[in-house]
């Protein structure tokens, strides 16, 4: 009761802090919790340090008390009324610890003048104040019924009373060092903690607004927050290299098909001057036709790289043997070469069994056959290998910068000595979307001098 008496007032004070916060930041949120379980820990390391301590001395007082108490009732029912007021007498002397007083209805015998009225009857233990000698004190005792008599059993309880009043302040004491404690430190280490979450909202506000350059510091601890920052930076990074993947991609089709455009529509104005002359020729019609072929090739092939990259043609999968696939886009690449006077050699080291889509296959190894014949010059020298793994195609050609070996795979990407050569710069994407999904990679790689790619569909 004492205890809850002086923690009132606190308690009251923190129950209503608590709740005109509860809007608080984040912050505060933190500090709270954080303080909460401190207190927490701290209360219930008070109640068993009192339980060890004053409690402990409370109990074995009671304790010792109602052993006084019972050996006091067996003398008095084995001692004959004098013998046991004789030895009363010579024990309640002796005993410092313990009051001890008997009445037999007519004397009081003991350290009290008289036994109090309103005491508790053993075993319950009761406090009461007792006028002796000119002095009032409280004890702690209780009152047993004997044949004769009655028998007050008591021990001072100032003692006590005091230690239970030093404990609750020093408790009080150690409590509210605990909230201030609570408070300081957990706001903190709940500052620390928010302002790593804040610089990473703050790149997020940067990047939102454009800047897509924008990164997460790193400090040098290497902690969680270094690791979210690491993989943030890496996704920014794919996003700034996708951004200007797409602003690539637009370019290379306003550049790449300027040209078309523009010569179909100088041919279609031709057309109409002919056709007003009636001079319009088949030859002029199928020169149109052909230029408009060529772009709505580009973009059937572009949604076809959409569908492979997305995995949406997995249904006709079969196993099959690469090294046939191979021969084939080999025997077909072979009239080509030999127009160029290149030297084409094929190794079959090792069969390549897997799933997969024939067609897809035979056309990812015939576009890079066909763009190192095309690339590679005349007279170059052009091998295919096949293992078991996957295969590795390569010439001794000009090759490619080693810059360029990841943007080449980018969409309609195209080096800018290739601009005048036929195409739109989709092979190599195509390739390495068709290699993907069937769950390999493509990697490229400077044969010095030429390129070599190389295929691996794993194990």
């Amino acid at each position: 009761m004492a205890i809850t008496h002086y923690l009132k007032p606190y308690v009251a004070w923190v129950t209503g802090w608590w709740r005109n916060n509860h809007q608080a930041s984040s912050v505060w949120r933190l500090t709270r919790l954080y303080t909460g379980l401190l207190m927490l820990v701290v209360g219930i390391l008070l109640w068993v340090l009192y339980q060890l301590s004053v409690g402990q001395l409370g109990r074995s007082q009671t304790l010792q008390l109602n052993q006084l108490q019972q050996q006091q009732q067996v003398l008095a029912e084995e001692l004959s009324q004098a013998d046991f007021i004789r030895q009363f007498e010579q024990q309640a002397e002796q005993s410092r610890q313990f009051i001890m007083a008997y009445s037999d209805n007519h004397t009081t015998y003991g350290r009290l003048a008289t036994i109090p009225k309103r005491v508790t009857a053993c075993p319950q233990i009761a406090r009461f104040p007792v006028y002796n000698y000119n002095e009032i004190r409280l004890f702690s005792g209780c009152v047993q019924s004997l044949d004769n008599g009655r028998l007050l059993v008591a021990t001072d309880d100032e003692a006590l009373f005091d230690l239970r009043e030093q404990f609750t302040q020093a408790s009080v004491a150690a409590l509210a060092l605990a909230l201030a404690l609570g408070l300081i430190t957990g706001w903190f280490f709940s500052a620390q903690v928010l302002r790593r979450v804040n610089s990473i909202n703050e790149i997020a506000l940067k990047v939102e607004a454009g800047e897509l350059s924008a990164r997460v510091p790193l400090s040098k601890r290497n902690d969680e927050f270094d690791h979210m920052a690491t993989h943030i930076n890496k996704m920014l990074l794919q996003v700034e290299h996708s951004f200007d993947a797409i602003t690539g991609v637009t370019d290379a089709i306003a550049h790449d098909l300027r040209t078309p455009l523009g010569r179909l529509r100088l041919r279609l104005e031709q057309a109409l001057l002919d056709a007003e002359k009636q001079h319009v020729t088949s030859e002029q019609l199928s020169s149109m036709l052909a230029e408009l072929d060529g772009i709505l090739a580009t973009f059937t092939a572009m949604l076809e790289l959409t569908r492979l990259e997305q995995q949406q043609q997995k249904a006709n999968f079969k196993p099959l043997d690469l090294a046939n696939i191979a021969e084939d886009a080999i025997e077909l690449i072979q009239p080509l070469a030999q127009q160029r006077n290149q030297v084409l050699n094929v190794e079959i080291k090792q069969a390549c069994k897997l799933q997969g889509d024939a067609t897809l296959l035979f056309r990812a190894i015939y576009n890079l056959l066909e763009n190192a014949s095309k690339y590679a010059g005349e007279q170059s020298q052009i091998k295919l290998t096949v293992n078991a793994t996957g295969f590795s195609l390569s010439d001794n050609g000009p090759g490619i910068p080693e810059s360029e070996t990841d943007k080449v795979f980018q969409r309609l990407y195209r080096l800018e000595s290739s601009r005048n050569s036929p195409g739109y710069g989709l092979g190599l994407p195509l390739v390495r979307a068709i290699i993907r999904l069937h769950e390999g990679e493509v990697k490229l790689q400077s044969n010095q001098p030429g390129l070599t790619v190389l295929v691996n569909f794993g194990e």
